[in-house]
């Protein structure tokens, strides 16, 4: 897959996801989003630079930081390209400087928050919507779009 097309997958699914609460996140989008992070040979600098540019909205440009810094949490990436996601992280956070949280000790399941999305200063997050994205972190699936991407 070509870098610009990957560029545009990348941008359009996050133009989608930071528009509402992540947790009703549009779930192809999502999937889009993840899988160009993921598996691409995207420059994510120059991509986060584009954002950046596009985006004033503080909320929006919240979310995109807190989604890109979630997909690194994910077992499928690599560690090259973890620091590459670091790298267009530095970014978001000289733009919109994530928050320290304190922790608050042990919290009731039903109660438990978002520590990332709070310290972006979002009272939202993935949630559930995470389960979206475990079929497309697999090493099958991985295998599957190194090929393809040659």
């Amino acid at each position: 897959m070509l870098k610009h097309v990957d560029g545009q997958v990348l941008s359009s699914a996050l133009d989608v996801l930071v528009k509402s609460p992540l947790n009703h996140a549009d779930d192809v989008a999502l999937v889009k989003a993840a899988t160009a992070v993921w598996y691409s040979s995207l420059d994510l600098v120059s991509a986060t630079q584009i954002f950046l540019n596009e985006h004033i909205d503080e909320v929006e440009v919240r979310r995109a930081g807190y989604l890109l810094e979630r997909f690194t949490r994910f077992s499928c990436v690599t560690d090259s390209r973890a620091s590459e996601i670091f790298s267009a992280l530095k970014l978001f956070w000289l733009s919109t400087p994530k928050r320290a949280i304190t922790s608050q000790g042990t919290v009731a399941l039903r109660r438990r928050r978002d520590e990332l999305a709070l310290s972006w200063g979002l009272s939202e997050g993935l949630g559930l919507k995470v389960q979206t994205l475990l079929p497309f972190q697999t090493r099958h699936y991985e295998a599957e779009q190194r090929a393809a991407n040659g």
